[in-house]
């Protein structure tokens, strides 16, 4: 009977600090399903992009950050074009009419439309189970669903080599 006690103490306290847990390089990617944010009847989730390496990234429009770093992923997605490597960007907006508004400036600015996949967290479970420090907040995913480096704040042409030297370790 005490063996039973303290077996159901121990998954009591177990299972409070799993969900508290912060996800770390070498781990598997924590799985989410979230509709396009252009088309809400298509969904994505990370199962079913395995075999490609992601770029997972959380922003909002309201973060400077955010702005800086996405003509970045826009050229990124094209140098990537041909390998299996997909960026998608969740958008944990509390409008999602506010992150498309700043899509389109952003193809305006660019000069580019936006090549890589947009999705809509209205509930924000993504930053709820990645638990970033900050935004924005980018996991390198490897092929089959581990992750492989996490990237806080925003890239720009100054620091995105070594995003690319990740992704390139991530497609050996």
């Amino acid at each position: 009977m005490k063996l039973i006690i303290i077996a159901a103490l121990a998954t009591l306290l177990i299972i409070p600090s799993a969900a508290l847990a912060i996800p770390m390089e070498g781990q598997p990617a924590i799985e989410f399903s979230l509709p396009d944010i252009n088309d809400a009847s298509k969904t994505v989730a990370l199962k079913d992009l395995r075999g490609k390496v992601v770029l997972l990234n959380i922003w909002a429009s309201w973060c400077t950050g955010c702005k800086d770093e996405m003509p970045e992923f826009i050229n990124l997605q094209d140098e990537y074009k041909e390998k299996p490597f997909i960026i998608v960007a969740i958008s944990v907006d509390n409008a999602k009419d506010k992150a498309v508004d700043f899509l389109k400036a952003l193809e305006q600015t660019a000069k580019k439309k936006v090549n890589f996949t947009i999705l809509y967290d209205k509930d924000k479970a993504t930053p709820k189970d990645y638990k970033p420090r900050g935004m924005p907040a980018s996991y390198l995913i490897d092929k089959n669903g581990k992750l492989t480096r996490i990237f806080m704040g925003s890239f720009n042409a100054s620091n995105i080599g070594a995003l690319k030297s990740a992704i390139e370790e991530a497609l050996k």
